[in-house]
């Protein structure tokens, strides 16, 4: 099997970018689909990053978009 070449970085952008364009944080399953053959570990570092920095964001009510309107 080819060594993948997805980071911890590579999960952490990943979801970052979901959750500011969405207000939706991606779970395992999602990940796994746009990261395909990530190694296991780096999966949940990049997570627990993720995790680490989100921190107690509020959530719940939140308006986030990537969309701007002119």
């Amino acid at each position: 099997m080819q060594p993948s070449c997805w980071t911890r970085w590579s999960v952490y952008e990943y979801m970052k970018r979901r959750f500011v364009c969405t207000g939706q944080v991606p779970d395992e399953t999602e990940l796994l689909e746009e990261l395909p053959n990530i190694d296991r570990s780096e999966l949940s570092e990049g997570m627990a990053e993720f995790r680490l920095i989100l921190g107690d964001w509020p959530i719940a009510g939140s308006v986030l978009s990537c969309s701007y309107d002119a």
